[in-house]
């Protein structure tokens, strides 16, 4: 890679305000109690983990899934997440006398 190609990577792309800002957020860190580096990094790391569930729940789904865009995969799977947590929850309090093991062991959820 020459100098000039190093020089246009380096520089901020000023055709979107959105990515110019980004730029310049990554270079001027706002003094706050998280920085802009570790927001990015934590929205990028949360759409990685969701892009992951959604490619894991189509290769298990498999032609089922298809027809279905990425949003209607991941909905799927936040609906079939709250089912399980529903009746994992009531099969405890029905077996601990309305109690999660979660309550008996004083652990916050």
């Amino acid at each position: 890679m020459n100098n000039h190609e190093i020089q246009h990577l380096n520089s901020p792309i000023n055709g979107n305000a959105d990515i110019s800002n980004l730029h310049h957020l990554m270079q001027n860190p706002q003094p706050n109690s998280q920085g802009a580096y570790d927001q990015l990094n934590q929205l990028f790391s949360e759409q990685d983990k969701q892009q992951k569930d959604v490619q894991e729940a189509r290769e298990i789904l498999g032609k089922t899934a298809n027809d279905l865009s990425d949003s209607q995969v991941f909905d799927l799977l936040n609906e079939i997440q709250y089912l399980v947590d529903s009746w994992l929850e009531e099969f405890e309090r029905k077996t601990f006398d309305g109690k999660t093991l979660n309550e008996l062991l004083n652990i916050e959820p």
